[in-house]
């Protein structure tokens, strides 16, 4: 995955977030993270990341990213990175358990983006857009059961379902709403370096959550 520096960045125009977010937002069940391809960088050096909203979203998907990174920016652990929240309208949107999440943004104004994220929902298959041809040869995971018919109608995708989160190329995904925080640090880990995404974790207690399940568990 390619990281732009002040010379590069990666960019989403408004005018395909749209047909970008529906492909994406039920490809993958568990939160999906797509970097664009290299573009000049205007006078805007905001890394700017868009968390796609739809309803019936799982909410730990949406409220993960939201979470990582808000806590990364309040902090001062990141500069220059602006999370923002988009939907085919702006206004709320109520995920599947319930909570209801504004989104600043509509597609058709959503500022330019450098990383888009999209959870999922369980219908997913009755909405899975069939020209999912941007993950064509792309390594990645999705809940368990969920790999058969994903094998079956988008055979191009190298399903991996022993990986709870899976980078390639420019897409990360992850295969269960809890591992979303999991997701979300990976791509801070992406956009900041490896020390930050480390302390970010380490503030928001995650390592501490992972020990004390292996030894519930073990």
């Amino acid at each position: 995955m390619n990281i732009p520096d002040q010379t590069s960045r990666n960019v989403f125009g408004a005018g395909s977030l749209l047909s970008l977010a529906k492909t994406m937002a039920f490809v993958m069940a568990g939160l999906t993270t797509l970097m664009g391809t290299s573009a000049q960088a205007d006078e805007d050096d905001t890394f700017r990341i868009g968390v796609m909203l739809f309803d019936s979203n799982l909410t730990s998907d949406v409220t993960a990213p939201l979470e990582v990174f808000g806590a990364a920016i309040t902090n001062e652990v990141i500069e220059d990175v602006e999370i923002v929240t988009i939907a085919t309208k702006a206004g709320l949107i109520k995920t599947h358990e319930g909570l209801m999440i504004a989104a600043e943004y509509s597609v058709d104004n959503a500022p330019e983006l450098e990383a888009i994220l999209v959870g999922s929902s369980y219908d997913m298959d009755s909405v899975l857009a069939d020209d999912a041809g941007f993950l064509k040869g792309v390594r990645a995971t999705t809940y368990p059961g969920g790999e058969i018919w994903l094998k079956l109608n988008h055979p191009s995708i190298n399903i991996d379902i022993n990986e709870t989160v899976v980078v390639d190329k420019n897409v990360i995904t992850s295969n269960g709403p809890m591992v979303s925080c999991a997701a979300a640090f990976k791509l801070l880990e992406k956009v900041s370096g490896e020390d930050k995404a480390q302390e970010i974790s380490e503030l928001l207690y995650f390592p501490r959550l992972v020990r004390a399940y292996h030894e519930a568990n073990s």
